[in-house]
């Protein structure tokens, strides 16, 4: 509990067990502090080592993080009136070009950003994707490193977007390449992003474009929970080795990245190896992952001398845990990046694409413990807690 004013900071406990439910898990919940006196639910971390579902015994992790508050009123007034509404701008000023026009190339380019846009839009709507920030900053001087040492003159420039989404995936619509949170957290080192980003940029760079369809507004007039059905980006599977074979002429060609591959290969090898036990994480909400594409496979066969996967190794970090490079402000939506540095000590430490529990910083003299009363035996209906805050 925060005491200044008594806000509840963290939840710790579980659910009693009412009659018609077999099993309730344990969570650990925190609230952060998104302004003054207002602390709002962002983490919540669940585990049980051993729970019975339908005769089963299974053990459970989980990892629920909560988002988009400050958008929340105005993004489902949007929604109604982008399906009902007309909008008249009075200050926007009408130039009649009856005089001139773009050519058709330059008409061409401005479809094709049309349909970037709208895409851009309709994902911030649904409160998929971050706002502008420094972030895309650091993805976008990635890109420009592998443009500039290809002598790469892409037009219109090539955009970078962070969606805030956690299983591991990226692509491009148009010239904008967008990389979820939870690949960006999970990436090792600038050489295995590059990799990501080159991959995208080769997409870009070979023509590919098959989303102009979005250029029509009204493709995108769905509600939100079929965002995710209606953007999804499906590329065929020559256009996806075509790129994997560009993207490795862009990083050898870089020399920033084109000695720092072998990590990357380690990072593929680890991909690879989690996909059987973590198939969700590893299979996008919008597009195919590096390993259901076989991307992973082929850049791996291509690059020269890459290390042996070596589980025991501490020094040899395939990959990082989930959270591990971006932090998101469930407010307002912003991420930003931090550096890794913290030293594994054992094999058991390294983690690779796994969730573990969830510690906000919070000054520790800004809380004063409080643990609830024991609940009474609740009806069968009745789902009473029964743990402790903090």
């Amino acid at each position: 509990m925060e005491q200044d004013h008594y806000n509840i900071v963290r939840f710790n406990g579980t659910y009693l067990h009412p009659k018609i439910h077999t099993a309730y898990l344990h969570c650990d919940s925190w609230r952060v502090n998104v302004a003054p006196s207002l602390w709002l639910p962002a983490y919540i971390y669940s585990e049980e080592p051993a729970i019975t579902l339908d005769t089963k015994i299974l053990a459970v992790k989980a990892q629920t993080r909560l988002w988009g508050y400050l958008a929340s009123a105005s993004s489902r007034q949007r929604e109604q009136d982008s399906f009902a509404a007309v909008f008249v701008d009075p200050k926007a000023a009408v130039t009649d070009l009856a005089k001139g026009s773009l050519t058709p190339l330059e008409s061409e380019r401005s479809w094709e950003r049309q349909a970037e846009d709208n895409v851009i839009e309709r994902l911030e709507r649904a409160e998929l994707l971050s706002p502008p920030s420094e972030v895309d900053k650091v993805l976008q001087q990635v890109v420009t490193n592998l443009e500039a040492s290809s002598n790469l003159a892409v037009e219109p420039e090539v955009r970078c977007r962070v969606l805030l989404t956690s299983p591991l995936e990226s692509f491009s619509v148009g010239h904008t390449i967008f990389v979820s949170r939870g690949l960006l957290d999970v990436l090792p080192d600038e050489a295995s992003l590059a990799t990501i980003l080159a991959h995208e940029l080769a997409h870009i760079v070979l023509a590919h474009n098959s989303n102009t369809q979005f250029a029509f507004s009204d493709r995108l007039l769905v509600e939100d929970r079929e965002t995710l059905q209606r953007l999804a980006i499906k590329r065929p599977a020559h256009e996806e080795e075509e790129a994997d074979h560009k993207a490795l002429e862009l990083l050898e060609a870089t020399s920033l990245y084109k000695d720092k591959l072998g990590p990357v290969g380690l990072f593929l090898k680890q991909m690879q190896l989690s996909q059987a036990a973590l198939p969700h994480l590893l299979r996008g909400c919008l597009a195919e992952s590096f390993v259901t594409t076989g991307s992973a496979a082929r850049l791996m066969a291509a690059i020269p001398g890459v290390p042996e996967l070596k589980a025991a190794d501490t020094q040899q970090l395939a990959a990082l845990p989930l959270g591990s490079r971006i932090q998101l402000n469930p407010y307002t939506d912003m991420v930003q990046m931090r550096n890794v540095s913290v030293q594994v000590l054992n094999a058991r430490e390294k983690m690779p694409f796994q969730i573990t529990p969830m510690y906000p910083e919070i000054a520790p003299d800004r809380l004063i413990p409080a643990v609830a009363e024991p609940a009474e035996p609740a009806a069968p209906t009745d789902r009473s807690t029964n743990g402790g805050g903090l």
